[in-house]
């Protein structure tokens, strides 16, 4: 696979990187010609013609026309450097925005939400602004520090001297700068990702934090990450502080050193007044240059850094290779296989589900219990391939499910989370996320199975509108909105975990008893808390510590089962507490 990076994005850019800088080596070049041509009406048209006011306007008129062309070649140049930064950073905000939606859960975790978000944002932003700086700046300002250097060699090599002596100090003050706060960068752009997470968590968790009364100590926490976070940037912004007074006092030396040698040469006649002028305009403009290479260096590295982290994303690739079959009926009766499944979140880390073999038959229902963290949810990202399993084979329709077209794949199964997700639009539109193609009466027939036609009705029909994150419904109405989208998607495998959680008893029952009646093909997986919810199916699996500890119907692991015998009595105990 050939590696991406975040300088190729630049290559439909290459004839405006070229025609830029061009047009802004030209607005330098009129620009060092200036203090000549200032250094002609001293000399010429005031000393030596007493005045000649006929060729003072003459020098000036050029000198205005050199202006007027100066300003029309640095319009040029900032048109050009805008659309060619705009353009990359448009072209490399998608390529990683593919990227993030192309690896799988395993590296998405590897690099965490919050440092993405950070990298389509800032990152992206301060790659921008260093191609505009690259354009519109880094031609023009070595070109007059060199440029204004060979000027001054030119008027007088003695003189020049004091200009290479200059720009030698200040290169050496830049290298070490660059090189000390280059590397500070990178820990400043983690640190600003920690602090992304904690506001994240603080924003997401707000109830939380304001129900378990932990706003005191969340403030401490931000606090904590800012000052950490301020010390890292305070360290960068001290030795960046030291580029423009160092370059000021040298430069600022070097003017000194020209007055007095050239007033000195002026009196034994090796100097002319107008020349010395012109040699104190080059090392004004050697200053300003140098003041614009200073803050350069500060965007530059910051760029570094920013182009190191978008880099390193583009350099992932997904741990889920995409097969190439379609997913197509078959005359097996079992749809599903776990063939001695074991999987583990990380390498390192010991593995969540162990030996797990279960066989799943067409259009049977088929219920998943077990203690929080034994391993439930972890067998349904297995299912839809978010993780492939770290040893074992899972298998559909007789193929290892590796074999199969990961869209097709997904096609086939209608998943729908505990936590339930809706996106900013309509009820219309999210629903058909999961099928474009369905039409009004397939989705209020969805809705009306999921229980949710009422409700959507009242708010307004698939016309409704749904704020950020569903925030304008209920968690049980999420849910519901959630389960008719899986239902729109009109998939061969229903998987549902826990996402009648927060449903009551006999709204849940409802709406298992019309999945049921909607389709006798489909095969359901249920994963619930409530023995209850799962009683009626053909076959549950009772998890612990990430092993099956029983299969069978409820009243068979009411008999063999310890574990499920356990979870039904805390439950029925709990149920009669609270009719007592």
């Amino acid at each position: 696979m050939k590696k991406e990076c975040c300088i190729s994005y630049l290559k439909p850019f290459a004839k405006r990187l070229i025609v830029g800088p061009i047009f802004k080596f030209i607005e330098a070049a009129f620009e060092l010609i200036v203090p000549i041509l200032m250094a002609l009406i001293i000399d010429e048209g005031i000393t030596n013609r007493g005045g000649d006011l006929k060729y003072i306007y003459t020098i000036g008129g050029i000198i205005i026309a050199l202006g007027i062309f100066g300003l029309a070649s640095s319009l040029v140049c900032q048109f050009t450097a805008s659309r060619a930064s705009q353009g990359y950073g448009t072209l490399l905000r998608n390529a990683i925005f593919k990227k993030i939606n192309s690896l799988s859960m395993k590296e998405l975790d590897s690099v965490g939400s919050d440092a993405l978000i950070n990298i389509m944002t800032n990152d992206i932003n301060q790659l921008q602004l260093a191609v505009a700086m690259l354009i519109r700046l880094v031609v023009r300002a070595p070109f007059l520090v060199i440029g204004s250097l060979i000027a001054s060699m030119i008027i007088n090599f003695k003189v020049g001297i004091i200009f290479f002596v200059m720009i030698v100090f200040i290169s050496i003050i830049l290298y070490f700068i660059i090189k000390v706060s280059s590397k500070k960068y990178t820990k400043v752009q983690n640190k600003l990702d920690d602090l992304s997470v904690i506001s994240n968590e603080n924003l997401k968790g707000a109830r939380e934090v304001r129900g378990f009364a932990m706003q005191e100590k969340e403030k401490a926490r931000f606090n904590q990450e800012v000052k950490n976070y301020q010390k890292e940037a305070l360290s960068i912004a001290r030795i960046s502080s030291l580029l423009n007074p160092l370059t000021s006092i040298i430069t600022n030396i070097a003017i000194i050193a020209i007055l007095y040698f050239g007033s000195r040469m002026v009196n034994n006649g090796s100097l002319l007044q107008g020349e010395v002028i012109a040699l104190v305009n080059y090392m004004n403009q050697i200053l300003l240059a140098l003041i614009v290479v200073s803050n350069l260096v500060v965007i530059f590295t910051k760029a570094y850094a920013s182009l190191k982290r978008c880099d390193a994303l583009l350099s992932l690739n997904t741990s889920i290779q995409n097969g190439e079959k379609l997913v197509e009926k078959t005359d097996s009766n079992t749809i599903l296989v776990f063939d001695n499944v074991s999987f583990a979140y990380d390498d390192i880390t010991e593995t969540s589900i162990h030996d797990i073999d279960f066989k799943v038959q067409k259009g049977s229902t088929i219920g998943i219990i077990g203690s929080t963290g034994s391993g439930k949810s972890t067998l349904v990202k297995l299912i839809a391939r978010f993780y492939d399993p770290s040893t074992g084979e899972i298998y559909l329709n007789d193929k290892n499910l590796k074999t199969y077209d990961l869209d097709s794949l997904r096609k086939t199964i209608g998943l729908v989370h505990q936590k339930a997700v809706l996106f900013k639009g309509t009820i219309r539109s999210n629903l058909q996320m999961a099928n474009p193609l369905a039409t009004d009466e397939q989705m209020y027939e969805a809705l009306r199975i999921a229980k949710a036609f009422d409700f959507v009705k009242e708010k307004g029909g698939l016309d409704a509108l749904v704020e950020e994150n569903g925030r304008n419904y209920s968690g049980g109405q999420k849910q519901r909105i959630t389960i008719a989208q899986a239902i729109v998607k009109q998939p061969k495998i229903l998987i549902l975990d826990d996402s009648t959680s927060a449903l009551d008893y006999m709204t849940d029952a409802e709406v298992r008893k019309n999945i049921k009646n909607y389709s006798h093909y489909l095969t359901t997986i249920i994963i619930s808390q409530r023995a209850s919810t799962l009683k009626d199916a053909n076959q549950i699996i009772v998890l612990d510590d990430g092993r099956i500890e029983g299969i069978g119907t409820h009243e068979e692991l009411l008999k063999s089962c310890l574990v499920y015998q356990e979870i039904c009595s805390s439950q029925k105990e709990s149920e009669d507490k609270k009719n007592d």
